[in-house]
């Protein structure tokens, strides 16, 4: 992961329809890999490295909406379209988004390329959101309002992935929901944290009506994990270190056949693929 010298939280924003269906088997938040979708999407716009972006969410407040509303529409080729998600379960967020972007040097670029973007789905309310540069370690956790974090597992044996076996969600749920809770047991979630390809990039054919032109298409299923919500006001986030602090974080990681959004679901046998980092490098 890149050296966090360009680092910054976008302060308090509200969005409105968000996506809270992570994958197949988690709902009710909004994925932590929506947060690296909006990164990316930063980093494209300020022209810097595709897929370089590394983000932290910060959850201040999320509320389930009660039953479906009619979806709002836009005009595409005398048309009318629906451009929300269409999914069972969406609501409105208060988030601050921690964020890396090697290159990015101003905090006034940033707001401006904010303009329009959308966080798994929903549309960002505010008129302009604040971009503050942040020093890398605890102190960035310091001035934010009462939220929580929303990491990978500290603890290893919650450092694990499904495909939706059987055997691996079961070992998922026990973990989620243990007979007893032990005290310091913390405040585990299922999470969406990445995903399986069942094609190889370099042999999938090209497919019409695809987003990029250069990006292969490559069909893959939804992984599951554990995320922990941890409070902005814990020792645990306020006294990281540099080393520990870049850890916490959320980054694009392709090895193998699978590409998850943070390398501690990985494990340390598994070797990186040039097939899927073809992905991963694609502009």
């Amino acid at each position: 992961m890149s050296e966090f010298r360009n680092l910054f939280v976008l302060r308090d924003i509200r969005a409105s329809r968000v996506n809270l269906m992570m994958n197949d088997y988690a709902a009710g938040l909004p994925s932590p890999l929506s947060f690296l979708g909006l990164g990316d999407l930063l980093a494209r716009r300020l022209k810097l490295k595709p897929w370089s972006a590394s983000v932290l969410p910060v959850l201040h407040a999320v509320h389930a909406s009660e039953g479906r509303t009619k979806p709002e529409m836009e005009n595409k080729s005398n048309i009318f379209s629906p451009i929300e998600i269409m999914e069972d379960m969406v609501g409105s967020v208060t988030v601050s988004v921690l964020i890396n972007l090697p290159g990015c040097e101003s905090e006034n670029a940033l707001a401006r390329v904010l303009t329009g973007c959308r966080i798994a789905g929903g549309i960002i309310q505010n008129d302009a959101v604040k971009v503050q540069a942040l020093t890398p370690d605890g102190s960035a956790f310091r001035g934010l309002r009462r939220g929580y974090a929303m990491l990978a597992p500290e603890q290893t044996k919650r450092q694990v992935i499904s495909k939706g076996d059987n055997d691996s969600l079961a070992n998922i749920a026990s973990l989620l929901f243990p007979v007893e809770r032990p005290a310091g047991f913390g405040w585990i979630v299922p999470a969406a944290v990445g995903y399986h390809l069942l094609e190889e990039p370099n042999l999938a054919p090209r497919r019409t009506h695809t987003r990029s032109k250069d990006v292969p298409h490559v069909f893959a299923e939804p992984l599951l994990g554990i995320a922990e919500l941890v409070s902005v006001r814990n020792r645990r986030l306020t006294e990281l270190s540099p080393e520990e602090f870049v850890s916490t974080f959320w980054h694009w990681d392709a090895r193998g056949d699978m590409i998850l959004g943070h390398s501690a679901y990985y494990s340390p046998s598994n070797e990186l693929s040039d097939l899927t980092r073809e992905v991963s490098i694609h502009g």
